[in-house]
């Protein structure tokens, strides 16, 4: 009875406030990739000019910043690294992509709302409790104040969560060329797999040179010019190729916190129902956080072969079910 009592506080708190911060957001049924994928042109949401689009950069994604995830956070902060190449892109491959980064940024914001509505609401309870104590003279003012130090971080880090599902909607919407509505819901797609056997890069090397001629930007340039780019373009698929090295790294250590975290809720379940320790709560926000982490990893995989794919000239998603 204690532990229902106590996961049905958590539960209501995250769900009012979650419903609360939904209700800000237009629109009527859920967007799908595939199906936004679809309605995608060479020209949705395109910039005037390439001047212009020097004036203003394209904006970061809040949540994905793939290169970082990859290198374990250690490498020093540069945007340009988790953006794509789109200059060497075919138009409509290099609008695709872009969607594709802003709606499952937008999805990864939701994951990151949830995550720390979790950890908040659970900072609230220890600290209602306490404060109920104090009342008895269990605890002392010190103590409470902590706990209500930490319930307060915990608030402003639930509030940026809510700013941040704002924010990646407002840059899908910009992405396609829409800007008067945001979306409210996304489902979550089912993505394409990528090949177990990655081809090497000479492989990949030949396929970017012949897709390549279709880029507009390589039309009327010299030879030196020329040669610059296919640089470029060949350090990007060399780094897309390392990128997918150290994410599948990423993705075994991501699985197995997943499953340490599991066990270690079930152990505080154990404990909290013996009332032996009142750490449950910290599990349950650990488990959600780490979901995230999983699905940054998976989405990242997935851009990176996707970019790939745009490289050597080949559609940038593959739908494996009719409602993706």
């Amino acid at each position: 009875m204690a532990l229902r009592t106590y996961r049905l506080t958590i539960l209501g708190v995250w769900g009012l406030l979650f419903w609360t911060a939904g209700a800000a957001w237009a629109g009527s049924g859920p967007l799908t990739l595939g199906g936004v994928l679809q309605g995608v042109t060479a020209q949705t949401g395109a910039s005037a000019s390439s001047e212009f689009s020097a004036l203003f950069p394209r904006r970061q994604s809040l949540y994905l910043d793939c290169d970082r995830l990859a290198f374990a956070e250690t490498t020093a902060i540069d945007p340009a690294r988790s953006q794509p190449l789109f200059a060497v892109l075919a138009p409509l491959a290099a609008r695709q992509l872009d969607v594709m980064e802003r709606f499952l940024d937008v999805l990864l914001a939701d994951e990151r709302f949830a995550a720390e509505s979790e950890a908040m609401a659970v900072a609230y309870v220890q600290f209602d409790r306490a404060r109920a104590r104090a009342e008895l003279g269990q605890y002392s003012e010190l103590s409470v104040l902590e706990l209500e130090s930490v319930y307060q971080q915990f608030l402003h880090r639930r509030t940026a969560s809510e700013i941040g599902q704002q924010q990646t909607r407002a840059l899908l919407a910009a992405s396609l060329g829409d800007v008067g509505e945001l979306p409210r819901d996304l489902a979550v797609p089912t993505l394409p797999p990528i090949p177990e056997a990655v081809p090497t890069f000479d492989e990949l090397r030949s396929k970017v040179s012949a897709a390549g001629e279709s880029v507009p930007l390589m039309n009327g340039l010299d030879e030196v010019d020329r040669l610059r780019i296919e640089r470029e373009r060949d350090q990007q698929l060399f780094g897309l190729l390392l990128r997918l090295k150290l994410l599948d790294a990423a993705m075994r250590r991501v699985r197995v916190e997943s499953s340490w975290n599991d066990l270690r809720l079930d152990r505080s379940r154990t404990l909290y129902e013996q009332e032996v320790t009142a750490d449950l709560g910290y599990s349950m926000s650990q488990q959600t956080e780490g979901r995230f982490e999983e699905q940054r990893v998976d989405y990242c995989r997935f851009l990176a072969w996707a970019e790939i794919r745009a490289l050597i000239g080949e559609p940038v998603w593959t739908a494996i079910t009719e409602d993706p």
